[in-house]
């Protein structure tokens, strides 16, 4: 699908996914939001709207009262491109790598802060799947005990089955409230527009059961060579160790291919950021914002 020519920008839609795949596979993130699958899922809470500019395209989103530009998608000269953008707008760049906001470093015309409420927590595969040691022995007590009291199933989830997921997601966010909070609310349309979308956008996940009834789930995909992106991970609060059962299960069985899981960000919510540490990760993928020093 053409997209509009650069100062004009149209909204993300399901057709611009080849485009969007394209400068992806030839241009591997690092950043876990750069996936298409991400992207639109997430289109609505974002308002995103993309735009072509020479080689590159310009992901802007408009849900704040100031637009928040993505790093650019494509290969070249960026810094030039997003002198541009900033000068033509009241805008700020958002989610830039370390290597794209080393650009800007040492020109006082911009300042370049760090964004760690949404660095992502880089593991390797083989520390979560393993456990091993100490410092993960509280993981593998919880596993065990969640072992010995169910008998469970695990099974991978594909386009025909993944639809039978929305009743959990329902009953978990009954549980949370969802309708309450706007960030769970938002989460849960887009774990819809996952599952409607399951194979065109190139998902891996798995679920498990007890007695029939689905109370965990994992959905992530490839993010590079080396890297699976987890995006959505729960499990139902009221059975202890299945939310790292899960984790457990899905890493071992679905993701023996890559040495590096991505869980994403913490967004500054402390139960989150507990949790993500209590891993132990093996590296923090940090961004940054981008806007005029003055």
């Amino acid at each position: 699908m053409q997209i509009d020519l650069y100062p004009l920008f149209q909204t993300l839609v399901l057709e611009h996914q080849e485009t969007l795949e394209r400068l992806f596979q030839n241009n591997p993130p690092q950043i876990s939001e750069f996936t298409f699958a991400n992207l639109y899922a997430w289109r609505r809470a974002y308002d995103f709207k993309i735009s072509q500019h020479g080689d590159f395209v310009i992901l802007r989103s408009d849900s704040q009262a100031m637009p928040r530009y993505f790093p650019l998608l494509g290969s070249g000269d960026v810094k030039p491109v997003m002198e541009q953008v900033l000068r033509d707008t009241q805008g700020v760049f958002c989610r830039l790598p370390r290597d794209i906001a080393g650009l800007f470093y040492n020109d006082p015309r911009w300042l370049v802060s760090a964004d760690p409420d949404n660095s992502d927590y880089l593991y390797l595969r083989e520390d979560l799947v393993q456990l091993s040691g100490r410092k993960y022995d509280g993981k593998r007590n919880l596993i065990k005990k969640f072992k010995e009291d169910n008998a469970y199933e695990y099974f991978v989830l594909t386009q025909a089955n993944a639809p039978a997921c929305l009743a959990f997601e329902e009953s978990w966010c009954s549980i949370k409230g969802c309708d309450r909070v706007e960030g769970l609310s938002r989460e849960r349309e887009a774990i819809r527009d996952m599952l409607a979308n399951f194979t065109q956008f190139h998902l891996v996940a798995g679920a498990i059961q007890i007695r029939g009834v689905i109370t965990a789930l994992a959905i992530g995909q490839p993010l590079n060579s080396q890297t699976m992106v987890i995006h959505i991970l729960k499990a139902d609060p009221a059975v202890p160790g299945l939310y790292q059962t899960m984790l457990q299960e899905f890493l071992q069985r679905q993701a023996g291919a890559f040495e590096l899981v991505n869980l994403e960000q913490d967004l500054g919510v402390e139960g989150l950021r507990k949790s993500k540490l209590s891993y132990h990760p093996a590296a923090r993928v940090d961004k940054f914002f981008l806007c005029p020093a003055a």
